[in-house]
């Protein structure tokens, strides 16, 4: 009898935990949602800020492959990029957006990452793509981007090898 109430028990606190994990993951996907909606629509820098931790996140990018290449023949002191997400938004044009692939999503507690491809285009058109980081803690019982890195390659250089994959739009 103890040990059928025991495994009962277990089996009950794991379907909790299951629940609890997928809505988290859904709060995550929506974090990624928001972000890439912000960029299309362009309207709203106060929503895009309180995507973030605070204002001086890491903010980091490195070119790879070809890119790399041919920055370092151009460049050869060259070591990476690095900026703030408030001069990124500010820079954007109208019909600029950004595309999310093979999302993967790892939350532990109150941290998690969030990896994906994405391409980076403007009037539909790539002008850049690579692999992007996001770093993630729960404050006050919202997901809190902590820092952004990504690699860098210009389609001009080197085509996107996964432009034509299904990429991420919330449901």
């Amino acid at each position: 009898m103890r040990y059928t109430l025991l495994v009962i028990s277990l089996l009950l606190a794991s379907l909790v935990l299951n629940a609890q994990n997928k809505d988290s993951e859904k709060e995550l996907e929506r974090v990624i949602e928001e972000f890439r909606v912000s960029i299309i629509e362009h309207n709203d820098i106060e929503k895009f800020s309180k995507l973030f931790l605070h204002d001086s996140i890491t903010w980091a990018a490195i070119f790879t492959k070809k890119t790399k290449e041919m920055t370092l023949k151009q460049m050869p002191d060259f070591v990476f990029h690095s900026g703030d997400y408030k001069t990124f938004y500010n820079n954007l044009k109208e019909k600029t957006e950004e595309k999310f692939y093979n999302v993967k999503i790892n939350r532990r507690g109150e941290f998690a990452t969030i990896s994906f491809d994405y391409n980076f285009s403007f009037n539909s058109k790539i002008q850049n793509w690579g692999i992007e980081y996001w770093s993630l803690i729960l404050v006050n019982e919202k997901w809190k981007i902590t820092s952004v890195t990504w690699t860098m390659n210009y389609q001009d250089i080197e085509k996107c090898p996964f432009s034509n994959e299904t990429e991420f739009r919330l449901n």
